[in-house]
C-alpha cells in the first residue's frame, strides 16, 4: 500500500507544494503516489523529476512495483 500522496491531483496546490509534499513525508521504503492524468500533468512533470533527483542524490534507488 502507498504511504505518500503527492497531491498532484489537487487543484488547490501548486507544483512546488506537490514536490514538498513528497520530500516532507517520504522515508526509506515509502511508496509515493503520482497520478497519470490531464489534471495532474503539470505538477507531475515538475515534481517527479525533482523527487527522483533529490532522492537519487541521497543514494536511494527506485523500483517498479
Amino acid at each position: 500500500m502507498w504511504d505518500v500522496l503527492s497531491g498532484d491531483f489537487d487543484l488547490n496546490i501548486d507544483k512546488e507544494t506537490c514536490f514538498q509534499n513528497v520530500i516532507k513525508n517520504a522515508s526509506e521504503g515509502s511508496i509515493i503516489v503520482f497520478h497519470d492524468s490531464l489534471k495532474s500533468k503539470e505538477k507531475l512533470n515538475y515534481a517527479l523529476p525533482k523527487v527522483l533527483e533529490y532522492y537519487s542524490n541521497l543514494g536511494y534507488r527506485f523500483e517498479r512495483i
